[in-house]
């Protein structure tokens, strides 16, 4: 398990449902059809996985920053709208 630590100093366990529902909006703001958001997310989430593996705490910044990285290996547009629309909800 690993733990997120949030800029107000408090830690959640990191969510794999959170982060592909937020990679998969992003796809959808770029106008991708839902099953290249479906694909661009389990990459991503494969990929971050490996990042966040034998962690135990990390910043919700350094999260971030890593989903950007790989995000741009996939699609540059996406990883764009995700880096400069913090709250894409």
């Amino acid at each position: 398990m690993v733990l997120i630590e949030k800029r107000d100093g408090r830690c959640e366990k990191f969510d794999d449902d959170k982060a592909f529902g937020n990679i998969c909006r992003a796809c959808l703001n770029a106008h991708l059809k839902p099953g290249e958001c479906t694909r661009i997310a389990n990459k991503t989430l494969g990929d971050l996985k490996k990042f966040l593996k034998g962690k135990k705490k990390i910043t919700s910044l350094r999260l971030f920053n890593e989903k950007i990285k790989i995000l741009k290996r996939y699609n540059k547009d996406v990883a764009f709208l995700y880096e400069t629309h913090l709250d894409i909800n």
